[in-house]
């Protein structure tokens, strides 16, 4: 199973590339030049691209191949590199891991390096703030990983609809300008970024996504048994005469009996929702449902496939977030507390409908995974962070003592 659909072209295949393309399509998303290309030697689709220049005059810029690989590239106008050349490049995601990558120069201004095939480095990358690179030894350069997350989804979704594409016509460009988009923005380095008015300074990143209602906030929990951003993965199906999984009774029972006990540990005055009084996801997957004061909370208990990974979980639910965001969409994760396994994320998407959604996930002793989640739209999404943060004390109480 591939951890995400994206790990680099590697450096020999860079080179193998053709020296010329066809461009199927250039447009923005976020701030960030797109653009999908096809191979001149079979007129099929080769990859997707995004970059963004910054004002210290280089280039960043990701692409994901018809394989569903990624890598990242720098560029610079005043560069002259001996095409094929290697570099080492090594780089870390706000003060985090150091990572290595072996980058070769795809033209004289362009070295491309591949990415590993990891969910932990492609969050990192969405979620970031500031990217630290370092060429060789030089001196190390800092850019701003705004809107990394719409990006990044618009990418790899950019891919997944051009997968099939056969080019019909001879639009070409050079491999080396291929990747850089219609046109270059200046974004700031993150030395810059400090003095700029009105910069976001949220984990995460915005994008135009289409928004739903407070009640899918929280129901959006991703049901596959693969990795978020797998485009060709479709849901296997169950055998015949096997039950559809979701809510049981006795799986009801059991959230309903921890949601009440944190509820009332936390002091709030809250009202659960029937199975009936429901539809759609939070009927279909969500073990329970409550309401308190403009808030909507829920708890389910994923097992089998679905609970196996934590941080699987928290991508999903940032992706899919961002997805439905129609404005500016922020992420982040909150710091975890001594000695707890859980994870807390928080999303939010300022717009028409401003909405922030706190989701913590648990281990379950018996197997598996709690995710809870509380969400709130409007004035109830600004007091979210209060409500949440009792919420989370008393729900870790009861479920890792």
């Amino acid at each position: 199973m591939r951890a995400l659909v994206i790990a680099a072209f590697a450096a020999a295949a860079s080179l193998a590339v053709p020296a010329n393309a066809a461009t199927i399509t250039s447009y923005k998303v976020a701030g960030w030049n797109m653009g999908a290309y096809t191979n001149d030697q079979t007129g099929r689709f080769s990859h997707c691209a995004a970059s963004a220049r910054y004002q210290n005059g280089l280039l960043l810029l990701f692409s994901v191949s018809e394989s569903f690989r990624w890598s990242i590239g720098f560029s610079s106008q005043d560069w002259n590199l001996r095409e094929g050349r290697s570099f080492d490049i090594t780089f870390n995601i706000d003060g985090g891991r150091m990572n290595t990558v072996r980058g070769t120069a795809v033209t004289n201004r362009l070295i491309r390096a591949p990415l590993a095939d990891s969910v932990e480095l492609f969050n990192q990358f969405r979620q970031g703030l500031r990217l630290v690179a370092n060429v060789d030894d030089n001196s190390p350069v800092t850019f701003n990983l705004t809107d990394t997350n719409v990006m990044l989804t618009e990418i790899l979704q950019c891919a997944q609809k051009h997968k099939s594409y056969v080019a019909n016509n001879d639009n070409r460009s050079r491999e080396g300008d291929r990747d850089f988009g219609p046109g270059n923005n200046n974004r700031v380095t993150q030395p810059e970024r400090n003095q700029q008015p009105n910069s976001n300074t949220g984990l995460g990143s915005g994008g135009v996504r289409k928004d739903n209602n407070l009640d899918n906030r929280v129901a959006r929990a991703p049901d596959r048994d693969d990795d978020p951003m797998r485009p060709d993965r479709q849901p296997e199906q169950p055998p015949a005469n096997t039950p559809t999984v979701g809510p049981t009774p006795e799986s009801r029972k059991e959230a309903t009996e921890i949601a009440t006990d944190i509820l009332r540990r936390a002091n709030f005055t809250f009202e659960f929702q029937k199975p009936e009084q429901l539809t759609g996801d939070l009927r279909d997957k969500y073990d329970t449902v409550w309401r308190a004061d403009g808030i909507l909370g829920t708890l389910r208990i994923l097992t089998g496939a679905r609970g196996a990974s934590i941080d699987k979980l928290r991508g999903e639910l940032i992706a899919d977030d961002a997805s439905s965001c129609k404005g500016k969409f922020a992420s982040g994760a909150v710091p975890a507390m001594s000695g707890s396994q859980s994870q807390s994320i928080y999303t939010s998407c300022e717009g028409q409908n401003n909405w922030s959604v706190y989701y913590i996930a648990v281990p379950r002793r018996k197997g598996g995974i709690y995710l809870l989640g509380i969400a709130g739209t409007g004035e109830a999404a600004a007091r979210l962070q209060n409500v949440a943060n009792a919420y989370r004390t008393v729900a870790l109480e009861v479920l890792e003592r």
